[in-house]
């Protein structure tokens, strides 16, 4: 993590924010920890405005996932025309649900990158696909860096206190989010809508953690 905040920080600025965040989502399969980059900058930059870092580091977020996405289009060159025939036909039963996959795991910190790399080889809409990952990166980035900033307030005050209260949060924010069971948070919404899976949670007919 310490080789991002050099790059962060030689770049400078909110630059430096944007090429943290493609370095961070280029790679696949591979977990760069690019968002505790983005948490610090905003505790410790008190200028840093963290609707515009979280903004920023969400397009650049997309730009490294639109890589991966079109690496993974490269494949299906290899593959049998009966092949191509049956990712098409996944491709029409999919739909307008793709997006929506891109957008939770991309929102959230799951393994976003088996999804990307199957909407690739179908060769999905690369409009759909680019906005929908854009836009889940903008979202966990924007809260990632409102919680540094409401830990900057706090350091102001105590430093020593303020940063275990911050590292305390991350750490439960972000077990909390990968003890979701997003597959099946996807399942309920694709299928009944947001309104009938929060009517279900409440009703505890969904497993929402696993």
């Amino acid at each position: 993590m310490d080789w991002l905040m050099k790059i962060a920080l030689t770049v400078g600025g909110y630059a430096g924010i944007f090429v943290v965040s493609v370095l961070g989502n280029l790679i696949p399969f591979m977990p760069i920890p690019y968002l505790t980059v983005i948490f610090l900058y905003t505790a410790y930059v008190p200028d840093a405005n963290p609707l515009l870092v979280g903004v920023i580091s969400g397009i650049g977020g997309g730009v490294g996932k639109l890589a991966v996405y079109l690496a993974s289009m490269g494949v299906t060159k290899l593959f049998s025309r009966d092949t191509l025939k049956r990712l098409n036909a996944f491709k029409e039963l999919l739909g307008k649900y793709g997006a929506l996959a891109v957008f939770i795991f991309a929102a959230t910190p799951s393994p976003d990158d088996v999804v990307i790399a199957l909407l690739g080889m179908i060769r999905y809409s690369i409009t759909r696909f680019f906005v929908a990952v854009t836009l889940g990166k903008i979202v966990i980035s924007v809260m990632t860096a409102y919680f540094g900033k409401a830990m900057n307030f706090l350091m102001l005050e105590n430093p020593l206190v303020g940063t275990v209260v911050a590292i305390v949060l991350l750490i439960a924010m972000t077990v909390v989010l990968l003890k979701v069971n997003w597959i099946t948070v996807l399942g309920v919404v694709s299928e009944e809508g947001w309104r009938k899976f929060i009517e279900k949670v409440m009703r505890g007919e969904v497993e929402l953690f696993v």
